[in-house]
């Protein structure tokens, strides 16, 4: 009786194992690349958990392999390789401009998110690599095809027998390698919490995500993101009347007797300003708010954070790091303390108050129009959509002005209303600094006849210097003359308010959203190299309220005491005497004496006060002198307390948990 045989082709088998391998060698690559190092500063090859990566390429390996049609199985093996070697690419360009990587929040932003990124900005040797890993995959995928033509003889078992218990094998292996990984994660040492040392509440939280990045690996961070979206619990009754009671408990009620008490607001946020942007000659209204003239200049001041971040952390106090704005919303989460709702309920009964946003790009950026009108509580958002001007905006990089932007919405900016709250997201001074742009020229010819006095002043009056080599010195070029505009829109708003009688009862908030970014123009402006990112000199930005009424006595300020961009929400709160939440506040105001509790943490990456940085708590770099013992307990105190907070904050987002009180009827 003759012997049932099968044929098997090896390359049924071969694929998956070269799955395998060619995602190994990319990690191993892309750690290399990327220059990972570990807590110890030795230089890593894989991700300190391994066989989190190790159990899901293994697990996918199995998938492939079960198709078990050769062109299924290529399409998959080509399909999961390809988003590897996509992220790879986005995350060496995202790591050399912000020493961050791709998750989940930004590609909910969408192209929102990877705009800002042009092609001037994106990191060729990372691609070249990865391209070249692929192109030999490719190549050995191709020869294995064509030429491997052996096949593996099978007696007596069915061919579907086999394929499923190779299956099962590969499953059960990866969840069993899962598993153990999980069971062997690093808990919490000794005289340290959780949250700073224990790598299985960065599991669970990813509260540092670039040491969550190098910890998991790149199929670990990337599969974990994933289950911790789907399978994030609802909040138990229990939980739900725990976080009612934690807000209620930080309620503060509005204080009549704060000094700008009833007064119109307009806050600016400046996009990209540094301290370099502001000097006498080309910029003289902000030189002039920033010495402390008719202002406040808080030269302790620091962020670092997309603009959207920066945005949402000084409208709401706080920022979710998991989910978007617009998600809480729709999960019920009423932002009942959102600026322009406490600004709202401190209106005298009959007044007529309008809450405004305005931005010199489209409306529906950052889902402007649905979140800041809905959530909360503009009036309005006037966009690009809304401009009736001459000036166009065709393409990335090539702004309309500021100046002619607001001067063209100025009734929108101060409405003839009894009160009112207006923000303006500037655009102008955005970048890239690589164009020309035809509405700017009479600037670049202001910025030419000042260059020599500038220069001068520059040398002789700060440590920033003027780049040398001829690409950084135009990156320069367009920069400065970019910001004059931006002195121009400061100007003419500060001459509308005198025209209009509102100078002694309006306050204009300046807030610089993050340092000049763009082709590191910040680093190579203040001598610092790129690898020292712990130097929070890099983070030392803008912070200016222009103020009559605080100021008239006075007659203006410096002050260099640290505070970040957390700060702001709480001290308009405080001059404004705005009902406000402690417990969703995440700063301080800047006129308390809290202010020396002043912490902060990037949604990028890092977190720091003026003297000390660090990734993840327990690995602490000191910046400045004669930083004690006592200090960095301290700071690791504020860190963790941070974190703790926003950790509720993810769980009140992600429920749409709100508190008991109410502020405003009109808002529920």
């Amino acid at each position: 009786m003759k012997v049932k045989e099968r044929n098997i082709s090896t390359n049924n088998f071969i694929l998956p194992v070269l799955f395998i391998v060619f995602a190994i060698i990319f990690e191993i690559a892309n750690f290399l690349y990327l220059g990972f190092k570990d807590s110890n500063g030795n230089q890593m090859i894989l991700p300190s958990y391994f066989l989190f990566d190790f159990a899901i390429i293994l697990m996918i390996a199995g998938f492939i392999y079960v198709l078990h049609n050769k062109i299924l199985m290529r399409i998959f093996f080509y399909f999961f390789i390809s988003i590897q070697f996509i992220l790879n690419i986005v995350n060496a360009t995202m790591y050399s401009v912000l020493g961050d990587v791709l998750s989940f929040d930004l590609i909910f932003l969408g192209a929102e998110a990877t705009a800002a990124l042009t092609i001037d900005l994106i990191d060729w040797f990372g691609i070249l690599l990865n391209l070249t890993i692929f192109a030999v995959m490719i190549v050995t995928t191709i020869i294995l095809f064509k030429y491997n033509k052996s096949v593996i003889k099978i007696k007596y078992f069915s061919t579907p027998i086999i394929v499923l218990a190779v299956f099962i094998m590969c499953q059960s292996l990866g969840l069993g390698l899962y598993e153990v990984q999980q069971e062997n994660l690093t808990g919490t040492a000794a005289g340290e919490t959780e949250i700073e040392s224990s790598d299985q509440y960065l599991w669970e939280n990813f509260q540092f995500k670039l040491d969550a990045f190098k910890k998991f690996g790149y199929y670990g961070f990337y599969t974990k993101s994933i289950l911790n979206l789907i399978f994030f619990g609802s909040a138990t009754e229990e939980e739900i009347e725990f976080y009612e009671n934690y807000i209620d408990s930080g309620y503060q009620e509005e204080n009549p007797d704060a000094p700008l008490y009833g007064d119109n607001l307009i806050v600016i946020l400046c996009e990209s300003l540094d301290w370099f942007a502001i000097d006498p000659y080309n910029t003289p209204t902000l030189y002039s708010l920033a010495t402390g003239n008719d202002s406040i200049s808080f030269t302790g001041f620091y962020g670092r954070n997309r603009t959207n971040n920066s945005e949402g952390i000084v409208i709401n106090g706080s920022m979710p790091r998991t989910i978007s704005l617009t998600q809480a919303y729709d999960n019920g989460y009423n932002f009942d303390y959102a600026l322009p709702k406490i600004f709202k309920e401190t209106s005298e009964e009959g007044q007529t108050t309008t809450m405004n946003f305005v931005h010199a790009n489209t409306a529906s950026y950052y889902s402007r129009d649905y979140s800041h009108t809905n959530a909360f509580g503009f009036d309005q958002v006037y966009g690009l959509e809304d401009y009736t001007g001459e000036q166009v905006k065709d393409a990335w990089g090539h702004w309309i002005s500021d100046y002619d932007f607001t001067s063209n919405l100025m009734d929108k900016i101060i409405p003839d209303t009894d009160r009112f709250l207006t923000f303006i997201a500037t655009m102008s001074t955005h970048g890239p600094y690589t164009y020309r742009n035809p509405y700017y020229e009479e600037y670049y010819q202001v910025y030419e006849q000042n260059y020599e006095k500038f220069a001068k002043w520059l040398e002789e009056n700060t440590t920033y210097t003027i780049p040398s080599n001829e690409t950084d010195y135009e990156h320069f070029y367009y920069y400065k003359s970019a910001f004059i505009d931006l002195d121009r829109t400061v100007a003419n708003l500060i001459s509308e308010l005198e025209t209009r009688g509102l100078s002694d009862s309006t306050s204009i908030v300046l807030f610089s959203d993050h340092n000049a970014y763009y082709h590191d123009l910040s680093l190579k402006v203040k001598g610092i190299e790129k690898v020292n990112y712990q130097d929070t000199e890099a983070y030392n930005i803008p912070f200016i309220i222009y103020s009559p009424a605080l100021t008239k006595e006075s007659g203006g300020e410096v002050i260099d005491t640290f505070c970040n961009t957390y700060d702001i929400l709480p001290t308009i709160c405080d001059i404004y005497g705005l009902s406000y939440n402690t417990n969703l506040l995440f700063g301080y105001s800047v006129f308390s004496s809290e202010i020396e509790n002043s912490f902060f943490a990037s949604h990028l990456n890092g977190m720091f006060t003026e003297n000390i940085y660090s990734l993840n708590i327990t690995d602490i770099d000191i910046v400045g002198d004669n930083v004690t013992e006592e200090e960095i307990e301290k700071f690791k105190e504020l860190a963790n307390n941070y974190y703790k907070k926003q950790e509720y904050l993810e769980v009140i987002y992600t429920n749409g948990i709100n508190g008991n009180i109410s502020l405003s009827a009109s808002y529920i």
